[in-house]
């Protein structure tokens, strides 16, 4: 059950772009017609494009693909294509050969070049790609009107409700939508994400700009510490908002852009597997902001911690105890952890004024904040993570059958 799912405004269209949506039936052949399981979005020009892509050394054929199409042809991109379902990873032989007809078929269908196609999938690993039934879903949804939030939909696979957000920045729109629930965690991006805008900028500005939003954002949550074989955000630019003029001054899209992708970060971990707490890990004091990132994602992911939160249970030790495991030094005697406003340590020692109920009352709340201050220098960072429950187990057990 999600942890207070956000109410979604419809997203903005964005001029440039077109959905298509499709029931293929990609996880079992009975399943055609039952629900959505592929999208197109479709470019009605070449399109700047940026990418981030998974660290997991298995990674499927797709995300390669992807990464060779934005470094060769990020200038002309004209469309993405993904299913759900299935993520045609550690196929074999296959792999590749059945990634490259999924995006030949998108071309085809769109009227494009095979090398102006990104594509996504994902799903279960290690299954024969169904490819005929996505060939067939492609033609349908190339010729299908549908919106952002049918394309949300069409990319879930566990997530409980489909995920998207807009910004506009004056005259200039950007909208994303983005799928995860399980094997989220950050070495990339921990899921699917795509993202599009009018704004009128170039490769060179798209990419270091993904990356520092993506840092702030889908790096910075985990669900159960497992990084996806197929983590991809995508992010493509029309060009076609201000009338084509270039944007001279792009921080503000800058910051749109991190916002909106940390709101479909956080919507990534309120709809987390068997998640029932949503907890904002705040690290001050470091001596660098990767520092800060390196402590708060080792309490993010210790299985301690989080079946603590689950448990309601305010068991400090813990949280300073994964702290100290995260390989970055620090003295023990500065440290200060506070849950929410009660202060549970200071100065590497446990607070006066701390009461073990007040530090329960916080856990049980199904939101709360954890701030732990290294003492060590000026950098923060902040993650987001939930708690590790039974459900979560039986989830992924039986996510195969």
């Amino acid at each position: 059950m999600a942890v207070n799912p956000p109410k979604l405004s419809a997203p903005l269209p964005v001029p440039g772009f077109r959905i298509g949506t499709a029931s293929c039936g990609v996880k079992a052949p009975e399943l055609k017609g039952q629900r959505t399981d592929l999208t197109i979005i479709a470019a009605d020009v070449d399109c700047h494009a940026a990418g981030t892509f998974t660290q997991n050394r298995l990674r499927a054929a797709c995300v390669d693909l992807g990464e060779q199409a934005v470094h060769e042809h990020g200038g002309a991109i004209r469309g993405i294509v993904a299913n759900s379902g299935n993520a045609n990873a550690g196929t074999g032989i296959r792999e590749a050969e059945w990634a490259q007809m999924m995006i030949a078929t998108a071309a085809d269908a769109l009227g494009v070049q095979p090398g102006q196609m990104l594509s996504a999938s994902t799903g279960v690993i290690g299954t024969p790609f169904p490819i005929a039934r996505i060939q067939s879903g492609i033609r349908e949804a190339a010729a299908c009107a549908s919106q952002w939030q049918d394309a949300a939909h069409a990319i879930r696979t566990t997530d409980t409700f489909a995920k998207w957000a807009s910004r506009r920045v004056g005259d200039v729109t950007i909208t994303g939508i983005a799928k995860g629930s399980g094997m989220i965690h950050p070495n990339m991006a921990t899921m699917l994400g795509f993202i599009a805008t009018d704004a009128p900028l170039t490769q060179a500005q798209l990419q270091p700009m993904l990356r520092r939003a993506v840092r702030q954002s889908f790096n910075a949550i985990s669900v159960d510490g497992d990084t996806s074989t197929n983590d991809t955000v995508y992010l493509l630019a029309s060009g076609l908002g201000l009338g084509g003029a270039a944007m001279q001054d792009t921080s503000e899209f800058e910051t749109a852009l991190t916002g909106l992708c940390i709101e479909l970060a956080q919507m990534i971990v309120r709809d987390g597997e068997g998640v029932s707490k949503f907890v904002t890990i705040r690290i001050e004091g470091a001596a660098s902001v990767e520092d800060a990132y390196q402590v708060g994602r080792t309490i993010a992911v210790s299985p301690l911690v989080k079946t603590a939160f689950a448990g309601s249970d305010a068991n400090w030790g813990r949280i300073v105890a994964a702290a100290g495991n995260a390989g970055i030094d620090f003295e023990a005697d500065r440290i200060s952890l506070a849950c929410d406003d009660v202060m549970m340590m200071e100065n590497g020692q446990l607070h006066p004024e701390y009461r073990d109920e007040a530090g329960m009352a916080v856990f049980a709340r199904p939101e709360f904040s954890i701030t732990l201050n290294l003492g060590m220098g000026e950098a923060a960072a902040t993650v987001w993570t939930g708690d590790l429950t039974h459900e979560y187990i039986t989830i992924n057990a039986e996510y195969r059958t």
